[in-house]
């Protein structure tokens, strides 16, 4: 695996998820704070919000590398499909962490496909670079670069 591949891929995950968080606060689409973590938890209460919001990029950024390693591992499954499957589950167990309780009523769709097109990327690129990868260790050929086909 390259380690550039890795890197900036959770980089842009990571700024643009930040940014679609902040974007769906500002907009009043979401009715709850993407930073209110630091309330509840009494941590970093006395710092400025741009603090908070570049804590919460730096978190998603480690995520985003825990989610590409386990991604690479499991290439069987289609990349949709565990993308689906994962941001259901995320869905779910963000929402619970927030209010105690998991309805469907108060599922937000736009969280849902955020959450969901972050993931497709992360997942697709992680199966795409390792299958590329063990393609390309299959197609290398010893040969003399003297001889002259």
């Amino acid at each position: 695996m390259k380690i550039h591949v890795l890197f900036w891929t959770s980089i842009v995950s990571a700024v643009s998820f930040t940014v679609c968080l902040r974007l769906l606060q500002l907009f009043s689409i979401i009715h709850w704070s993407p930073i209110g973590w630091s309330k509840h938890w009494h941590l970093f209460s006395g710092h400025t919000p741009l603090f908070k919001w570049t804590t919460l990029a730096i978190v998603l950024f480690v995520f985003a590398i825990v989610i590409f390693y386990l991604s690479e591992l499991c290439i069987a499954i289609r990349a949709d499909i565990a993308a689906m499957g994962l941001s259901i589950i995320l869905l779910f167990g963000l929402q619970w962490w927030m209010f105690g309780t998991v309805e469907l009523k108060k599922v937000s769709i736009p969280i849902f496909v955020i959450i969901a097109m972050h993931l497709r990327f992360i997942v697709e690129t992680a199966m795409f670079h390792k299958k590329a990868e063990s393609l390309d260790t299959r197609s290398k050929i010893p040969y003399n670069t003297d001889v002259v086909k």
